[in-house]
């Protein structure tokens, strides 16, 4: 098979529309099913010259494995198969921002909402443990906020093709996969001879919500004391519940045998927080937690020019002098309608050339997730593909705004659109418009139980 590309039909039902991101081993597509209209994630893997190897042998196992699995908190693997001597999975597509790019916009989350995506990522952990595979990468990137068929919003814990198997005893010397979350590995990852068992993801999981608590990890928080130690949860939040302090402080022991034994263990120390199934509103367009509290500079209201100081010696009577115009400015008044959308994007700009991601678009600007920041007010032009059509569109754009998260290092940028062409403005008002529909069905349903 030839390089694939946007635009390829796959085993004679996938459409490939547009590209999401690639790896050593795989590349990742939105895909369209021929038949049904679904939208789904095509991963192809690279390089296979139709030998069978290691990597294709994994691939196709851990298929069949997730394959037996459906929980609701887990991303869905919905088909599999090999075309033209290259194996692909397919899974659902996630519509709705990831975890990392909240942290890197927002900073930390309050408690609420930290033990409401803890107590539904360990019941996905749950799942996944009772099967006898492991995640083996708990980490921000891999965490998403969609919303559910009924309209809620909950997680989905991504990136499950690749899983540890713990009852083969694999060490961790020979991953099988790279990993760059290595913050939140537990320690006995870097152990020789050691294996990953529950508790592993379990550790993992600690560090995570420990970073939506605090805003950086333990272990970042511990290289800056003189005794390396990891800071008490109990003394840096002290207003924390009690109960969900425990459930993070007992995640993170670095001995197995202190930690939860399973993540059910887990799931009733959180459930016993009595906060643990809070409604989020990350997704909301309007409200307080929603987009508009992640990416606020996009949202002010212009600025008056300041009104002249009155004459400080009285004036003769004159005709009422004509209204100050409001100076021209790229950031409107109105409110702006944004929505949720993940894609990959590519910055060129007198720093050359960088990717990274959109998590969220209005007809006004995007909010990218990089690898690195900008200087505030620098132009560059963005290269990115539509909602919707998957049209790959070319704009300048000017950054707003930038926050660093301290954990990560990733960058969270504000940029806003100059003159932005029609089509995109077209694409993003239909795609929006689409989500806020949803959006104040699930509202006014939400208000009716209430």
């Amino acid at each position: 098979m030839n390089i694939p590309k946007v635009g390829d039909l796959i085993d004679d039902r996938y459409e490939l529309k547009r590209q999401l991101g690639e790896s050593d081993v795989c590349t990742l597509f939105e895909a369209v099913h021929r038949y049904t209209g679904r939208r789904v994630v095509m991963k192809l893997l690279r390089g296979s010259d139709g030998t069978p190897d290691a990597t294709e042998a994994m691939l196709l196992r851990d298929a069949f494995a997730l394959g037996r699995i459906r929980h609701p908190y887990l991303v869905e693997l919905l088909d599999a198969g090999i075309f033209q001597s290259v194996p692909y999975v397919v899974t659902a597509l996630l519509e709705g921002r990831s975890l990392e790019g909240l942290l890197a916009a927002r900073g930390t989350l309050n408690p609420d909402e930290t033990a409401t995506m803890g107590r539904q990522i360990a019941l996905a952990l749950e799942a996944l443990h009772r099967n006898g595979l492991l995640h083996g990468d708990v980490s921000p990137a891999n965490v998403w906020i969609v919303r559910s068929p009924l309209g809620e919003e909950q997680v989905v814990l991504r990136n499950l093709q690749m899983t540890y198997e713990p009852r083969k005893a694999m060490p961790l010397e020979r991953p099988r996969r790279r990993s760059g979350s290595f913050v939140y590995r537990a320690p006995e990852s870097a152990q020789n001879g050691r294996v990953v068992d529950p508790r592993s993801d379990l550790f993992s999981l600690g560090v995570l919500l420990f970073e939506c608590l605090i805003g950086r990890t333990p272990q970042g928080l511990a290289s800056e004391r003189s005794d390396g130690e990891f800071p008490s949860l109990r003394v840096l939040r002290p207003e924390l519940p009690g109960a969900l302090t425990f459930a993070v402080e007992r995640c993170l022991s670095s001995s197995t045998s202190e930690r939860f034994s399973c993540a059910r263990d887990l799931v009733g120390s959180l459930e016993a927080t009595h906060i643990a199934f809070t409604s989020t509103r990350f997704l909301s367009g309007s409200s307080a937690q929603g987009l508009r509290a992640i990416t606020p500079l996009l949202d002010a209201p212009a600025r008056r020019p300041p009104q002249r100081p009155p004459a400080t010696t009285p004036q003769p009577a004159a005709a009422p002098p004509a209204p100050i115009a409001e100076q021209p400015s790229g950031i409107s008044r109105r409110k702006v309608a944004r929505a949720a959308y993940a894609t990959p994007v590519r910055i060129i700009g007198h720093h050359g050339v960088m990717e990274g991601r959109i998590e969220d678009i209005s007809t006004r600007g995007v909010l990218v997730i990089s690898a690195k920041a900008l200087e505030m007010g620098v132009v560059v032009q963005m290269s990115f593909a539509l909602p919707g059509n998957g049209v790959v569109i070319q704009t300048n754009a000017v950054l707003r705004w930038v926050r660093i998260a301290p954990t990560s290092q990733r960058a969270a940028l504000g940029f806003e659109f100059q003159v932005p062409p029609l089509a995109l403005r077209n694409a993003v008002d239909i795609y929006v418009a689409q989500r806020e529909s949803l959006t104040d069905i699930n509202d006014s349903g939400a208000g009716r139980q209430a």
